[in-house]
């Protein structure tokens, strides 16, 4: 038999969806528009970068709230990055994986004046003064 024949012959392995790409599937089936969906996947996607690349099933609430922790004192938008990353790993887990992880947490946001005074500090020590002054 010749390996023509050979490969012809074999049943194709159907290979399931990757994990992002079911994300996305799910979030266009329930309506949300083709932004909206890759935008789901790309939260799950950083959460699952932020672990170490660690599958989602061999985490739980603990790692996700050590995520939203994170994005509450990274993110430039805490709030609307809260609530999008939520929604996402909501759907992953109830929707893709069909985990019901109960309520996810609700990291606060850092205070606007913490915020602020973050910005100072970086501005203070990143300007080409700052740098003059020290290195003078």
């Amino acid at each position: 038999m010749s390996a023509i024949t050979l490969l012809k012959s074999t049943p194709a392995i159907i290979q399931p969806p990757r994990l992002l790409d079911q994300v996305r599937d799910t979030a266009r089936h329930q309506g949300h528009s083709e932004p909206a969906a890759s935008a789901r996947a790309d939260w799950c996607e950083r959460f699952i970068r932020f672990h170490g690349k660690r599958h989602p099933r061999a985490m739980g609430v603990g790692e996700v709230g050590q995520f939203l922790d994170h994005l509450a004192q990274t993110e430039r938008d805490p709030v609307c990055a809260l609530a999008a990353s939520r929604d996402a790993i909501a759907l992953l887990y109830r929707d893709v994986l069909h985990i019901e992880l109960g309520d996810l947490p609700l990291p606060r946001p850092p205070r606007l004046l913490d915020q602020v005074r973050q910005v100072l500090r970086v501005r203070r020590y990143s300007s080409p003064e700052a740098r003059m002054v020290r290195n003078g």
